[in-house]
């Protein structure tokens, strides 16, 4: 009898883990990732391929910056994290301050620090508005986009001077 309430124990913890691991995928919760941005999708580990993905940079005329994930040919995607780090020692730097409605602004180490999907619908592209701040020079800004739960990119870099 001990035998099997212990064999329950363990697949209701397997159980409560998994809900846990598909709930946070659906709610688009990836503030765990900040460092690492890779989702905790279960041990799923990125492609090796060359991703469908791009990030694209335009300037505005108040020094802001309007910053592009999006997928070539219109391919889509559900998820997706966005940070501007300074290359030189990989820290997070300016600030988020917009994005668009199929996104959203989290903090990763303080509020702007990163942009990330507000729901797992389908997206050919989010833009989000990006303040420099005291930062000057290069700018990388890396995302990590998701096609499905199995299927993601890690390490989509483009860099930009400020």
């Amino acid at each position: 009898m001990a035998k099997h309430a212990n064999l329950w124990c363990v697949f209701a913890l397997v159980a409560i883990i998994a809900v846990g691991e598909i709930l946070a995928f659906s709610r688009g919760d990836v503030t765990l990732a900040c460092n690492a941005m890779r989702p905790g999708h279960l041990g799923f580990g990125g492609q090796s391929s060359r991703a469908p993905y791009g990030i694209y940079i335009t300037e505005e005329d108040d020094g802001s910056y309007v910053v592009t994930v999006f997928g070539a040919n219109n391919a889509k995607f559900k998820g997706f994290m966005l940070q501007a780090r300074n290359p030189v020692d990989d820290r997070r730097v300016g600030s988020f301050v917009t994005v668009q409605k199929t996104g959203r602004i989290i903090d990763c180490s303080y509020r702007g620090g990163a942009v990330q999907h507000n729901n797992s619908d389908d997206k050919t592209q989010v833009s989000a508005r990006w303040n420099p701040g005291q930062h000057k020079g290069k700018v990388r800004f890396r995302a990590t986009v998701v096609e499905s739960y199995f299927t993601y990119w890690t390490g989509i870099i483009q860099e930009h001077e400020v």
